[in-house]
């Protein structure tokens, strides 16, 4: 699982954080401001303030939070003008929104607030869907319509889109919300609280942020988002007559819980994705004790925490109660769900209460003020078991607050050098200058009869022109200046009116020029960031509001981070003290109970250490001295006969057997395994044996047996409800491998594939950690599997000659040979042929054979390639030398001199050189045969006529990769994708998108702890989201109706219609998963949903979209469920950033100039965040694999995909199937400097990329592969893409799985076919970088593959 934080705050204000991956606390960044209040969700904070203001903190994301800001200039042609800017009365605005709706002039769009800086000018976007755009004109029929890159002769208006970004600057700094009133203290908060992050069916993005005011009046923070951290303005929601507020609490999915003044608690009702603030309150009555019915005993509640499924409130008496009944997901729609149906009263002596949105319970103690947990929270048992507190030292850094606890320790009410104002202390230095102003209405919705309605008068505030007078409009950049000399600019720098908000337009009444582009001139000067959500209401402004931003010039430092400094360098240290919480916020937690952090140690003592010296302690350590004291004393130990020489076991089970293709019948299997204890005299230990059998039901006859070393790999195969495993042994005849086994349960399958995945490792000598040269791929089901070629490499590895050898038996074979060579011909590559010509023979062929060429016209041709064809003819007494090209022969060569004789042995070796094949006949050089084919394309050796082979022997250059043969070992974990590199450093993508690195071990819950296991096994949490589609046709009597055509798709289906789906037919995968949600209707689809989810079309299939039109006769909509996978292995979180795609590359000048340093040698890393961003990672090396940070690159083009070649290349694919290449990159430039987009054929869309060695490789979306020709130093982006035919039943590709799913490049070229095959390209040149065939491996359901750092 990820790793989330655990928020807390002391009796004087400071904040703490206490991560899932640490087991102590840290002190946050203290600024000089102490808080009262607060509550969070992921990576956002909001607080109340030592002077009763709200204040907001974005912390922990790697991708800055950058928003598009988008003007449409629209023109309409004129007969005699052309096109101009002169619109019809009738038309959208000359500068519009998207759909003309809303006026965008690019001088009136402005940043929403301080915490915002414009990231760029303002620029034209010239891609519409892949094509290029002339000066960003898309022109259509008229407004609105559908648009086009071309211009025709019916275009009679023309659109094109102005773009800027604008980005969230205030990262990792308190910003301060403005006040309600000008005189911050008119109205004071008391509270507030953060939440609904999972509302059903709304956006991603959503947030919902409440607070409570010192009036007692509930103020909903509308436009709160991901994006949007402090939101636009406070709307004043009005509560039933003579309700007075004193504390709130929000949920993950909205559900918002009050308590009021009396101890009684409102619920607010009606919370949607279409009503973020709700309808209505509802009133809920505070518990009664159970010896009692009297309500008049004075029990009040005085604090409620709202998790997702789940209430917990706190009464006067310090009692802490649970609220049963509570269903957030269908809160929104139920009132029932919203209110719970009783009170559940807990033991516990409980200050205050935080549930998380898993509804883990924390709490805060009355008397000790300690924090503590609730074990054994379940869904089936929401009120856990126990409290068990914290016991997580106190870490405190000298630079954020440590040098304070001198001063408090000494009396001393203030951190020295804390120098933060409160909005107080400021009115209160204004009002003493006489110049307070009034104040602006809060608007007031109310929603219920019951309510009643705030008065007010309305005032427009006048907003002059004056702008600050900075340097830069972004917040400080905190460790830029020295501190002394930040303390003398505070005391110089003035602040004067500025003019950053988001206002509309017609309210601003003096604007000149582009005052909104003006800098901060000095951006040290102020921190916190004043944010100044809006000008609508009572909101404060910078420009207007002077009373309220005029601060004391030493409180506006950058305090927040002072371990940049200069003056701190070093000065760092770290101590352990005690703490008094007041409060905790779990809001942004997500801990899982099942295996909790490191956050208990009951053994420790009471100074918070362990007790080395306990009484157990010392026993066992006196026993194992002991022990160890009469081993040694034993002599000629080693005359001793061994307790065990030889072990064996035999695993036997029912289970079902398939042979490919046919149907599961019932049988035994047996599992035989024999471990041999002694040693060969050259001390390496024997190898260990063993067999599979599968037997019919009786037990007496045998289905199929054979050994353990013919096992390549064991993978899971389950389908629900189906557990089962595949046995790929390509060794066994024809039609046998692989071998389907289908169990009774869960488990039974699991005990197999560990024993199985044991015992053949053994035999193949694979265990630990794999070698950097590893290739690495996963399946469908997410499992991790690698190929390791160490073993290979040093059982072929020939000591004379630095060859790799493979002796191939033919001794039982008979005319036609044929002997696959998986490395072809290249240079250097010898072929040694042994064998003798029968008596009667009249002629016998080798030949060295090629892939043939697809060709596809009207029809799919074969055409053969043979790149050498010795043919020695003994009734002409003549050997022929040709070769074959597109199935003609070329021109022969004949040479007179026979050298081989009918009844006579022979050996024919053929070596492979630069530019020709040099021939030995029995010892002797016969001939020189220039190629005519690329010797690199060959692919196997093809002997026939009367002739019979004693052996062939291959020698290649490099270690010779039997696609077959290669042994694929399961690692541990679960991942979507993997990504290495060639110094061993392995990166993996889960379903959702979080990164992970692999520590280096072997293991986790599939191999159940037996022997091999090895290294740091961590919980992996994965989700899976099960998709159907609701599918309906119109009928003109009844309207859409589930009535469909014999021609149409399935009523319930996936996405293609071509399978049935249905709710109540999806099942989990394993026992390993749990759902964590129902089935709801997915209002997240490309084209939008109307307000039932319903999408409509034409037909089926067509294109959706989400109004319904009067040629619409069909409709759909999407259910999705999701699932939990809970799983381990040796795989470590790499950071709180989801991504979607990374590259993992050594480039060439780092290798060489790190040749003799390994552990320090720089890996170049790059990823896709999930919103698309481009990050880089720096610090990644072998000795740290992880990396120390994430740098975020402007992309103004959303990615999917990207790739780094070893020349420090960057390819991308964008959302919009668009392929770029960044230029600019250099060794001192590493970033480099834009992207480009580069060109593709009419039509045709990317979705993934890979560069390496040899070339440049994609995926379209028609699932066909490309290369990039034509590459060179000059131009490094190429020339154009070559295309490579999806030709059905032509391997890889399956008559009804065509083209390919995932390719990785490195020195060679590897990729998964659509029906799951591993396959590698051969031949592939220089002169031919789209190669010559496939090599085709085992049929595994893969889905990922890495080569990066096979070599």
């Amino acid at each position: 699982m990820p790793s989330s934080l655990l928020f807390a705050t002391n009796s004087e204000g400071r904040v703490y954080t206490l991560s899932t991956n640490s087991s102590s606390w840290r002190e946050f960044p203290y600024v000089g401001l102490e808080f009262k209040k607060i509550s969070t969700v992921p990576n956002f904070m909001w607080a109340i303030g030592g002077d009763r203001q709200v204040y907001v903190h974005v912390h922990g994301l790697d991708v800055p939070i950058r928003v598009k800001e988008e003007s449409y200039e629209n023109e309409r042609w004129i007969p005699i003008e052309g096109f101009s800017k002169m619109l019809l009365p009738t038309d959208r605005y000359k500068y519009s929104s998207s759909d003309g709706s809303a006026e965008r002039s690019i001088d009136k769009i402005r940043l929403p607030s301080m915490a915002w800086q414009w990231d760029g000018d303002w620029h034209l976007d010239l891609d519409l869907d892949g094509q290029t755009l002339d000066e960003g004109w898309m022109y259509a029929l008229d407004f609105p319509a559908t648009y086009s890159a071309k211009c025709s002769w019916n275009s009679y208006v023309r659109r094109r889109k102005w773009i800027r970004f604008r980005r969230y600057s205030a990262l990792n700094t308190w910003c301060a919300v403005a006040p309600l009133h000008k005189d911050p203290t008119q109205e004071p908060f008391i509270d507030v609280s953060i939440g609904g992050n999972n509302v059903p069916n709304a956006p991603a993005d959503t947030l919902i942020v409440w607070a409570i005011t010192a009036h007692g009046r509930a103020m909903f923070r509308t436009g709160v988002n991901t994006t949007a951290p402090e939101g636009l303005r406070w709307t004043a929601i009005s509560t039933p007559a003579g309700c007075e507020l004193t504390q709130i609490s929000v949920g993950s999915t909205g559900l918002v819980w009050a308590v009021l003044h009396n101890g009684r608690v409102l619920v607010r009702s009606g919370v949607t994705r279409d009503n973020l603030c709700g309808e209505t309150w509802l009133d809920v009555k505070p518990p009664t004790p159970s010896q009692t019915t009297d309500t008049s005993n004075g029990l009040k509640i005085v604090q409620v925490s709202v998790g997702t499924d789940t209430v917990w409130c706190v009464t006067n008496d310090h009692h802490v109660w649970f609220r049963r009944g509570i269903k957030g997901d269908a809160a929104g729609i139920s009132e029932d769900a919203a209110i719970g149906s009783g009170w559940v009263e807990m033991v516990g002596n409980i200050s205050m209460v935080s549930v998380s949105p898993n509804d883990q319970v924390f709490a805060v103690g009355a008397t000790d003020r300690k924090i503590l947990f609730r074990a054994g929270v379940s869904a089936s048992d929401p009120t856990g078991k126990k409290w068990r507190q914290l016991q997580c030292p106190m870490q405190i850094s000298r630079t954020s607050s440590s040098m304070s606890i001198v001063s408090r320790k000494s009396g001393s009410g203030s951190t020295p050098g804390s120098k933060t104002q409160s909005f107080s202390n400021l009115y209160t230095k204004e009002k003493e200058k006489g110049v307070v102003e009034t104040c602006a209405i809060i608007e007031n919705l109310p929603h219920s009869p019951a309510s009643t309605s705030s008065g007010g008068y309305s005032a427009q505030t006048r907003l002059k022109n004056e702008l600050w007078r900075n340097a830069s409009d972004s917040p400080p950049n905190i460790g830029s200046l020295n501190l002394n000399e930040r303390h003398k600019k505070r005391t110089a720098a003035l602040r004067e009116p500025t003019h950053a908000s988001s206002a509309p337009a017609a309210e601003i009444v003096e604007i000149s020029g582009k005052h909104f582009e003006t800098q901060l001139k000095n951006p040290r000067a102020w921190s916190p960031v004043r944010s100044v959500g809006s000008v609508v209401g009572t909101e404060a402004h910078p420009e207007s509001d002077s009373t309220v931003f005029d601060a004391d010039s030493t409180h506006h430092g950058s305090d927040a981070f002072l371990g940049d400094d200069e003056d701190h360098a070093g000065s760092q240290f770290w101590s352990e003290c005690e703490v008094m919480w007041s409060c905790t916020a779990a809001g942004a937690l997500a801990v899982d109970p099942t295996n909790l952090p490191n956050w208990f140690n009951e053994q420790l003592s009471a100074d918070g250490k362990i007790d080395l010296k306990a009484e157990w302690r010392v026993d066992i350590m006196e026993k194992l001295k002991k022990r160890q004291t009469r081993f040694l004393a034993i002599k000629n130990i080693e005359k001793y006969e061994k307790a065990i020489e030889l072990s064996s076991w035999v695993k036997s089970a029912e289970a079902r057997y398939q042979r490919p293709g046919g149907e599961f019948e019932d049988c035994l299997i047996e599992l035989e395994w024999v471990s041999s204890a002694e040693q060969s005299n050259n001390g390496n230990t024997e190898s260990d044996t063993g067999t599979f059998t599968v037997l019919n039901p009786d037990g007496d006859t045998t289905k199929i047996q054979f050994s353990l070393s013919d096992i390549t790999c064991v993978q899971c195969c389950s389908e629900p409800p189906s557990p089962r495993i595949a046995i790929h042994a390509p060794r066994l005849p024809t039609n046998y491998s692989p071998v389907k086994l289908q169990f009774a349960t869960d488990a039974e399958m699991e005990d197999w594939i560990s024993h199985l995945t044991s015992v053949c490792c053994q035999i193949n000598e694979v265990m630990g950690k794999p070698a950097a040269n590893s290739i690495w791929l996963t399946s469908d089901l997410g499992d991790v599997f690698v190929f390791d070629p160490c073993n290979m490499k040093s059982n072929q590895l020939e000591t004379k000659g630095n060859f790799y050898v493979d002796k191939i038996d033919v001794t039982a074979t008979e005319t036609p040979y044929y002997v696959t060579l998986h490395n072809g011909m290249p240079c250097g590559t010898e072929l040694e042929i042994a064998g003798c010509v029968y008596d009667d023979a009249d002629q016998i062929r080798f030949d060295l054979q090629c892939h043939p060429k697809i060709k596809v016209r009207h029809k799919v041709d074969k055409y053969r390639v043979i790149a050498m064809h010795i043919n020695p003819r003994f009734n002409e007494n003549t050997i022929v030398f040709n070769s074959m090209d597109d199935s003609e022969w070329l021109e022969e060569i004949r040479y007179n001199k026979m050298v081989f004789a009918p009844g006579a042995t022979f050996t024919l070796k053929i070596k492979a050189q630069q530019n020709y094949y040099k021939i030995f006949v029995n010892n002797a050089h016969f001939a020189d045969y220039t190629y005519r084919t690329d010797p690199e394309s060959v692919t196997c050796l093809y002997v026939s006529g009367r002739v019979k082979l004693f052996n062939v022997i291959y020698y290649s250059p490099s270690v010779i990769i039997s696609m077959q043969q290669m042994f694929w070992r399961q690692m541990g974990g679960h991942l979507k994708r993997v990504f290495t590199c060639g110094a061993g450093i392995v990166w993996g993508m889960s379903c959702d998108n979080t990164a992970w690195c692999y520590n280096g071990g072997w293991g986790g819950h599939f191999l159940k702890g037996l022997e091999g296991g090895c290294g740091k096994m961590n919980q992996m949490i994965d989700t899976h989201t099960f998709y159907v589609y609701e599918n309906q046709r119109w009928n003109p009597i009844s309207g859409f109706t589930t009535k469909s055509l014999p021609t149409d798709r399935h009523m319930w289906s996936d996405a293609t219609g071509r399978q049935k789906r249905s709710k109540d037919h999806t099942k989990l995968l394993s026992a390993h998963c749990e759902w964590i949600s129902d089935w709801i209707v997915d209002f997240n689809l490309p084209g939008g949903a109307d307000k039932e989810g319903w999408q409509y079309a034409i037909d089926f299939p067509a294109s959706y979209h989400s109004a319904k039109k009067i040629t619409d006769c069909v409709r759909r909509r999407r259910w999705v469920k999701r699932c939990r996978l809970t799983s381990s292995g040796p795989w470590q979180e790499l950071s709180h950033s989801k991504i979607i795609d990374a590259s993992l590359q050594i480039l060439d000048d780092d290798a060489d100039s790190a040749a003799g340093d390994f552990e320090d040698l720089r890996v170049t890393a790059w990823a896709v965040a999930a919103n698309g961003d481009v990050l880089i990672r720096h610090g990644v090396t072998p000795s740290n694999p992880r990396g120390d940070r994430w740098e975020h690159i402007v992309s103004e083009q959303p990615l999917v995909a990207i790739s780094v070649s070893p020349t420090g290349q960057i390819w991308a694919v964008g959302r919009n199937g668009m392929i770029f290449f960044r230029y600019g990159i250099t060794k001192h430039n590493p970033l480099g400097e834009a992207w480009q987009a580069v060109e593709a054929p009419a039509g045709v869309t990317f979705k993934y990329v890979s560069a390496g060695k040899a070339g440049i490789w994609a995926i379209d979306n028609r699932t066909r592969l490309a290369v990039r020709k034509e590459i060179t130093k000059t131009f490094p982006e190429g020339s154009h893409w070559q295309f490579l035919p999806n030709v059905p039943s032509v391997p890889p590709n399956s008559e009804t799985h065509v083209g390919f799913k995932s390719i990785s490049v490195g020195k060679e070229v590897w990729a998964i076919a659509m029906n799951g095959v591993i396959c590698k390209r051969c031949g592939i040149t220089k002169e031919n970088p789209a190669g010559a065939g496939w090599n085709v491996g085992i049929p595994g359901q893969w889905q990922h593959i890495s080569v990066e750092g096979f070599c």
